[in-house]
């Protein structure tokens, strides 16, 4: 990990920068630490044809566009807001069905078909909320922390995500 992505965001808590940097599944983290199960609340899900991918090959391929929220099952809560580029041709078929069909979080997804994954960290920020703010009931002026990566799975670029969450959560 280059400690560059994490400069000027020493003011975090331990847990969010773990947020910032795991490889991991985030939904099994944010599990443990919120203490309830996590689902998927779908905002937009839309597939765009005939897009050049970003792998090695640059083939044209078709890519789902995902807007989605993190939410706790019991207490209705959004706790993370993700965007996600899919290029879900790269995907089987079956995980791409419960990926359009279900609301499982793309992490479990991974973890249920075996997908074996390396996350490639992009980009670390911090910005105001502003149009996020009341779907976190909070103030357009406040924090949030962001993170983008790339999932590459067999040499290749499956997907692009963009993590968000304010900096009033996951205070240590």
């Amino acid at each position: 990990m280059d400690t560059k992505l994490l400069a000027g965001l020493a003011d975090l808590s331990r847990f969010q920068r773990i947020l910032l940097i795991t490889d991991g599944t985030v939904t099994t983290l944010l599990e443990h630490f919120v203490d309830e199960s996590i689902l998927v609340y779908k905002v937009n899900e839309t597939i765009q044809q005939n897009v050049t991918s970003l792998s090695d090959h640059h083939e044209s391929t078709n890519v789902l566009q995902r807007d989605i929220f993190l939410q706790g099952k019991k207490s209705g809560k959004n706790w993370l807001y993700a965007q996600s580029t899919i290029f879900i041709e790269h995907l089987s078929t079956d995980f791409r069905h419960d990926l359009l069909a279900s609301n499982q979080p793309i992490g479990k997804l991974w973890i249920k078909y075996q997908l074996e994954t390396y996350k490639s960290i992009v980009s670390i920020k911090e910005e105001k909320a502003q149009t996020l703010a009341p779907y976190f009931h909070i103030d357009t002026q406040d924090r949030i922390i962001s993170r983008t990566y790339r999932v590459i799975s067999q040499k290749k670029t499956i997907m692009i995500i963009t993590e968000k969450f304010p900096t009033c959560f996951f205070q240590d």
